[in-house]
C-alpha cells in the first residue's frame, strides 16, 4: 500500500515517477492523474516534475516533463491555455483543439476546460488551489477545472455544470465530483478581515467553514467545505462527491504549495497537474 492510497485514491509509483488516480474515474474509464513532485527532470527549488511555464524553469524541461507522464499513461496531444483565476470555461472540441496543445502556450485566459470528444486532454496546474473534475457519467462529458480562493468565491465550478447542462444536456443526478489535494482548513489562514469579508460576502454559511482560534484574530477557511455545501445546494448527491484528504501544505515533501513558497521567502515556485482524458 503506497502512502496516500485510501477510499478515494489511488496512489501509482513507477520507479521515481508518482500519480495519484480517482477510483471512481477509473472505474468509469477515464484516463485521470494528478502528479506529485517526483520523477521530472526540473532542477533545484522547481525539482522535479514541475508543470509550471510562467516561472523560471526551462520550458523544455517541463515539456520533458509532460512527455513523461503522458507516456505512462498514453494521454494523446494535451491541452492548456493560461490560468488566470478567472471564472472562465472553454469547451474543447475539434474544431479549437489544435488551438491549446499545451506546447503552443496558448495566452487566452482559461481555467476550465470541458469537452465530451475521446482524445482530447485537458491539463490545469495546481500548487494549493483545488483540482476539480465533473464528470456527466451519462453523456460522458467532462471538465477540468482550476479553482483556487477567487475561483471559489468566482464559483467557476459552477460555471461547468452550467455550461455541461446547457451544452451537453447534463443532469446533475448524473454528476460525479471529484476534488484532488490542495492547501486544506489547517493551513489556510489569515488575519485580514478584509479577506474574511471576501468569503463571508459570499457565502452566508460562514459557521460551517470559518473557523477562529483562541486569539480570535486568526481564522482558518475551509474551501472543501464551501465546495461541497456549493454542489449539494445545486443537486449534486453527496454520495458523487469525492475527495481526496491530502493537503498540499502539511505534505510538500510530496505536492507543491505556493504558501510553502511564500512563506519561506523563495523566489519561484512549481506546481503540479491534473490531466484527464475520455477513453
Amino acid at each position: 500500500m503506497n502512502k496516500y492510497d485510501s477510499k478515494e485514491i489511488l496512489h501509482v509509483k513507477n520507479g521515481d515517477l508518482e500519480y495519484l488516480q480517482f477510483k471512481i474515474l477509473n472505474e468509469h474509464n477515464v484516463k485521470n492523474c494528478i502528479t506529485l513532485k517526483h520523477g521530472g527532470v526540473s532542477e533545484g527549488e522547481l525539482a522535479s516534475l514541475n508543470f509550471r511555464t510562467l516561472g523560471t524553469d526551462k520550458l523544455e524541461n517541463v515539456l520533458t516533463n509532460l512527455e513523461i507522464i503522458s507516456k505512462e499513461l498514453n494521454f494523446t496531444n494535451v491541452h492548456k491555455g493560461k490560468q488566470a483565476h478567472t471564472d472562465k470555461v472553454l469547451i474543447l472540441d475539434k474544431e479549437n483543439k489544435e488551438e491549446y496543445v499545451f506546447k503552443n502556450l496558448n495566452p487566452d485566459e482559461v481555467d476550465g476546460y470541458i469537452t465530451n470528444e475521446k482524445g482530447i486532454a485537458t491539463l490545469i496546474t495546481t500548487a494549493d488551489c483545488n483540482p476539480i473534475i465533473i464528470f456527466d457519467t451519462k453523456n460522458r462529458v467532462i471538465a477540468n477545472v482550476h479553482a483556487g480562493w477567487k475561483g471559489v468565491i468566482n464559483r467557476i465550478y459552477i460555471n461547468a455544470i452550467k455550461v455541461m447542462k446547457e451544452k451537453y444536456n447534463s443532469n446533475v443526478e448524473d454528476i460525479i465530483v471529484c476534488i484532488g489535494p490542495s492547501i486544506r482548513k489547517c493551513c489556510f489562514t489569515s488575519q485580514e478581515e478584509s479577506f474574511k469579508e471576501k468569503f463571508t460576502n459570499s457565502f452566508k454559511y460562514d459557521e460551517d467553514y470559518l473557523e477562529h482560534e483562541e486569539d480570535n484574530k486568526t481564522f482558518h477557511i475551509d474551501l472543501i467545505e464551501i465546495l461541497k455545501h456549493e454542489f449539494k445546494e445545486r443537486g449534486i448527491k453527496e454520495e458523487n462527491i469525492h475527495v481526496a484528504d491530502i493537503c498540499t501544505r502539511c505534505n510538500t515533501e510530496d505536492f507543491y504549495s505556493y504558501r510553502e513558497t511564500v512563506q519561506n521567502k523563495r523566489k519561484d515556485y512549481a506546481t503540479m497537474a491534473t490531466i484527464v482524458e475520455i477513453n
